[in-house]
C-alpha cells in the first residue's frame, strides 16, 4: 500500500470511527461523503429518516452507527472503493464535525 493509499485508509477510519461516538449528531444524507453515499444509501432503504426543516433527508445518529458498524466490523463495502476516489479534505472535515 502506498503511503497515499495508507492515509487515504486512516482518513476512512477515521471518519468512520467519529460515527460510533456518542456526540454523533443526526445529519443530512449530503453530508456523508460522496464516495460513500451510494453504501448509505443502500444500508438505509426501508429505515425511517425524516427530513430537517428545510426538507432536507436526515439520518439518525443511532442509523449512522450502526452503518459504520457494518462497515468496520461486519459486511464491509458492497465494492471495493478505490482509495483515490475519496476527497480526504472532506472526511477529515467530516469527521471534526462528529467530534
Amino acid at each position: 500500500m502506498t503511503s497515499a493509499s495508507q492515509a487515504a485508509y486512516q482518513t476512512l477510519r477515521d471518519y468512520l470511527n467519529s460515527l460510533l461516538l456518542p456526540t454523533c449528531p443526526d445529519q443530512p444524507l449530503a453530508e456523508a461523503p460522496m464516495a460513500l453515499q451510494p453504501e448509505l444509501a443502500a444500508f438505509l432503504r426501508g429505515i425511517t429518516g425524516y427530513a430537517d426543516e428545510t426538507g432536507r433527508p436526515m439520518i439518525y445518529a443511532t442509523d449512522l452507527a450502526a452503518w459504520a458498524r457494518d462497515l468496520i466490523h461486519g459486511a464491509g463495502l458492497a465494492a471495493p472503493l478505490p482509495l483515490a476516489t475519496l476527497d480526504l479534505t472532506a472526511l477529515r472535515m467530516a469527521t471534526r464535525r462528529q467530534a
